[in-house]
């Protein structure tokens, strides 16, 4: 996944546009609520092959967290 894919992803959940997000936007400023993270977390494990946990999501509050967050799932699966 690219970080232009994580915001095309939080761009449709959240219905703005991806050119107005960035690593310093938080959840807060997007107005995430807790279906919110059940429905991004589907979407980040569907979109990167692995499982995301709603729990995992909740230790992140900005955008530039997040991708960091896929980018440590995605290499601890390359490790298995």
């Amino acid at each position: 996944m690219t970080f232009e894919d994580l915001l095309d992803i939080l761009a449709e959940q959240f219905s703005c546009d991806a050119s107005d997000l960035g690593e310093d936007i938080t959840f807060e400023d997007l107005g995430v609520d807790s279906e919110d993270l059940v429905e991004l977390a589907w979407q980040l494990g569907e979109a990167i092959g692995l499982d995301v946990s709603e729990d995992s999501l909740k230790t992140v509050d900005t955008i530039g967290a997040l991708w960091r967050l896929v980018r440590e799932l995605e290499e601890e699966a390359e490790t298995l």
